[in-house]
């Protein structure tokens, strides 16, 4: 390169910086910190809105934005709520964090076999009746909610996983994890004037809320299951001529691992 292109060049690149710092000099940067790594990433991206309504911005949870110096007003959805900060100012060459404790994570963990996240739908609902659906997405993601207590439902097979009456508290996650999925076991007791009839009864295991068979147990010395966690409902068939013909115990939900014991009177 000639002693001339060299100086063009070196004049240029000099030109370049100016206009970055001059650039730089003009900009402020606005960071949201929700909670530092437990809310980091999170899904719901807050709004930034300038004088007169106009948006000048998103930025998540962790992240940051450049904006033009003036006052803003941030707005972040959440599950159930939002949270405004108005007369948040940005100064040019400085960082002003928005710092936000009063809400709840949610974050649901799946791992398969092979040690990655499938990304199986996940469902969230209202704990209280009518258990209105508060949101959907998939596993792996993290979402804020407002502080409340909700179920929690992962599509993962054979027939999905639930947690009931999670917490969520301001300020902390429920981090939900779902790893290999250990059977649980259901033991069923019949009883007639508080005896053991098991000898003469028959059990069947429906999916709760359905016809769906799963598993049956004829008349013998007890009635031991090996199921899939999650909701189920027993019926029994009485054959010992004596009390009830028939029952029904609805609603029996059994958690990865654990062991059930479940007392139906016939009486």
């Amino acid at each position: 390169m000639d002693s001339s292109l060299k100086t063009i060049a070196i004049a240029a690149f000099a030109l370049l910086m100016l206009a970055r710092a001059a650039l730089g000099a003009n900009t402020g940067m606005l960071k949201l910190d929700v909670m530092g790594e437990i809310g980091a990433g999170a899904t719901n991206a807050a709004q930034v809105i300038a004088p007169g309504g106009k948006v000048a911005g998103e930025v998540r949870p962790g992240a940051s934005i450049a904006l033009a110096p003036g006052d803003y007003k941030l707005v972040l959805p959440i599950i159930g709520g939002s949270i405004t900060k108005d007369a948040v100012k940005v100064e040019a060459g400085r960082t002003h964090t928005v710092l936000i404790t009063n809400v709840a994570v949610v974050e649901v963990d799946v791992t398969d076999k092979h040690g990655k996240d499938p990304g199986f739908g996940v469902t969230v609902t209202s704990s209280d009746p009518p258990h209105a659906q508060l949101a959907s997405f998939l596993s792996g993601e993290k979402y804020l909610f407002a502080p409340q207590e909700v179920d929690v439902h992962v599509d993962a097979p054979p027939q999905g996983y639930d947690w009931h009456a999670v917490p969520l508290k301001p300020g902390e996650r429920a981090r939900l994890t779902l790893g290999q999925i250990v059977p649980a076991q259901l033991d069923v007791r019949t009883t007639l004037h508080n005896a053991t009839i098991d000898s003469a009864t028959r059990v069947v295991v429906l999916r709760a809320g359905t016809q769906s068979q799963v598993a049956e147990s004829t008349p013998g010395p007890a009635h031991q299951f090996k199921l899939d966690p999650g909701d189920y409902d027993v019926y029994v068939e009485n054959g010992s001529g004596k009390g009830r013909p028939t029952a029904l115990a609805r609603g029996i939900h059994l958690d990865s691992g654990a062991t059930v014991e479940k007392s139906v009177p016939l009486d």
